[in-house]
């Protein structure tokens, strides 16, 4: 089967306008004393991830300083969707090799959350997905399942969440994301297969999740109430 190289990709790209005025890029907003998309590039470097690839676009500099001075690989691009980010950081990459998306302003448990999915695509798995539980449903995907538990589709933004469960964070072989580019979203991606007939695997990990893309989450993070990393 081949295990591949295992390679992280984060998009960087975005505006933030949510957030708006930022004194700096969201990516790099610090957070318990660290830029906050450094706990998600810990945890890919902990699953075995040889490089992570930060997508951003040109004129983001101090996304690109910060991103060299850790250790990180920039790709340089403008993406018009998260789905155009990610298949821009896969460019070059063998079809056997393992991806781990991951967005670069969340912070969740637990640390090695990327290792049983790793675990699992190796096992023979396509694609793996970290679930959380979360109240903060209306702007995330929401997971849908069935009465077995299994995953019956990705629901993205709803206003009525079928569960409490989002996915946050994933693994998956290169060559089952293809066609990703044709969505703007990863999880309208993962839903799309889903209905398909493939059959998603899913880990479920905790209730600590916080994705700071508002002001609301971002005087969360700042208050230290969901960073646990010492």
């Amino acid at each position: 089967m081949g295990d591949g190289t295992i390679v992280g990709v984060i998009p960087a790209a975005g505006y933030a306008t949510r957030l708006q005025p930022l004194s700096c890029s969201k990516e790099v907003l610090p957070i318990g004393g660290r830029a906050v998309m450094d706990y998600v590039i810990d945890r890919m470097r902990l699953a075995g991830s040889t490089e992570v690839r930060v997508v951003t676009r040109p004129e983001k500099a101090d996304v690109i300083a910060h991103a060299e001075a850790i250790g990180a690989t920039v790709i340089l691009a403008n993406p018009a969707t998260p789905g155009e980010s990610f298949v821009a950081g896969m460019a070059g990459l063998a079809p056997e090799d393992i991806v781990l998306i991951g967005w670069p302003d969340t912070l969740w448990e637990p640390e090695d959350g990327y290792v049983p999915l790793v675990q699992a695509v190796e096992g023979g798995r396509e694609i793996a997905l970290g679930l959380f539980e979360t109240p903060d449903l209306e702007r995330s995907d929401v997971i849908g399942f069935d009465g077995s538990g299994r995953i019956t589709g990705i629901h993205i933004k709803p206003a009525d969440p079928p569960s409490n469960w989002i996915w946050g964070c994933a693994a998956a072989r290169v060559r089952a994301l293809g066609g990703l580019e044709r969505e703007e979203w990863p999880g309208s991606f993962f839903d799309s297969l889903c209905q398909n007939g493939v059959e998603l695997h899913a880990v479920q990990f905790s209730d600590v999740w916080l994705d700071i893309g508002t002001k609301e989450a971002l005087e969360q993070a700042i208050a230290g109430r969901e960073v646990r990393d010492p």
